[in-house]
């Protein structure tokens, strides 16, 4: 058996914007830049509230032309579907909810084994590409890819990457996410924090020149104007039980200077975590009311703060 996990993502699900205005009416929605996107290029990004705070976030894959999935959190999948179905009526373009399945790919032989079944796969970030029955879209951090399968085709592709692969856990899948640096927006965190503060910058999910949406005044400020104090740092800490998200980070005086936005358990009695803390105090932090010792970690891009 190959070093290669496949983990079925039923914690996430897929809203489809298909028409001729779909990156259109997108564009003028979210953070993200819709002019950048297409059949080969991928693109995180997210919807924020009036006051710049992420209500939902994505990964756009177009497949086939005018036909864009955003990949999110199930949870949140009605919330995004009732926002956007209040202006889409303006649109030449359709929302809908496809039976499509989604699965991670994360290993070394990754490629190899994507390549050898299928015939194709993306080796830059961001990248994507597709046949009739799958699309497969390389992520952020090491040997990481989001393969999106119709329906009726699952049943196969399953087969076919089991024979070659190990089946993974939603917690492995965390752990690449944490170790990417990537902070997805899940159900306990929606609306509580600005892009910036979870790196979207870093991670080409953010556009700070393509025109306006919805809080993008206050997003474009904090960039133009403000000072990026706190945002998303990696820790490990010692201990056997996953922090719930939104765990407070306290200093040495046991002031809060962040919160927990991603957890997983790297070995029994290890946790791995991305949260946002106030950069002053990252190296000397601690986890929750036990003021649980944090331990730095590198996050594979750096983080540049205005000042």
């Amino acid at each position: 058996m190959s070093a290669l996990q496949i983990i079925r993502l039923t914690n996430e699900s897929v809203l489809n914007i298909q028409g001729i205005d779909a990156h259109k009416f997108l564009q003028g929605q979210t953070t993200t830049d819709f002019k950048e996107l297409n059949a080969e290029q991928s693109r995180l990004g997210a919807y924020a509230n009036l006051k710049g705070r992420i209500v939902f976030s994505f990964r756009a894959v177009e497949w086939p032309t005018q036909s864009l999935y955003l990949v999110m959190d199930s949870e949140l999948l009605a919330t995004a579907k009732n926002t956007f179905q209040k202006y889409i009526v303006f649109s030449k373009a359709q929302i809908s909810t496809p039976d499509v399945a989604v699965l991670g790919i994360v290993g070394v032989d990754g490629a190899t084994v994507l390549k050898t079944l299928f015939g194709f796969c993306p080796a830059t970030i961001n990248q994507t590409q597709s046949n009739e029955q799958i699309s497969i879209t390389r992520l952020h951090g090491q040997d990481r890819w989001l393969v999106l399968v119709q329906a009726d085709a699952l049943e196969e592709v399953w087969a076919k990457l089991s024979t070659q692969a190990n089946i993974g856990t939603l917690n492995e899948w965390r752990a690449a996410q944490i170790a990417a640096g990537e902070s997805p927006i899940l159900a306990e965190t929606s609306e509580l924090y600005q892009p910036q503060e979870l790196n979207f910058m870093n991670l080409q999910a953010i556009s700070y020149n393509k025109g306006c949406y919805t809080g993008q005044e206050i997003i474009a400020r904090l960039y133009f104007r403000g000072k990026l104090k706190q945002w998303v740092h990696r820790f490990s800490v010692n201990s056997s039980v996953l922090p719930a998200l939104n765990s407070a980070i306290y200093d040495e005086t046991g002031h809060s200077q962040g919160h927990v936005v991603l957890a997983a358990q790297s070995d029994p009695q290890t946790i791995e975590l991305l949260a946002i803390v106030r950069h002053e105090y990252a190296h000397t932090v601690f986890l929750g009311d036990e003021k649980l010792p944090l331990t730095l970690l590198d996050l594979p891009y750096e983080v540049e703060a205005k000042v």
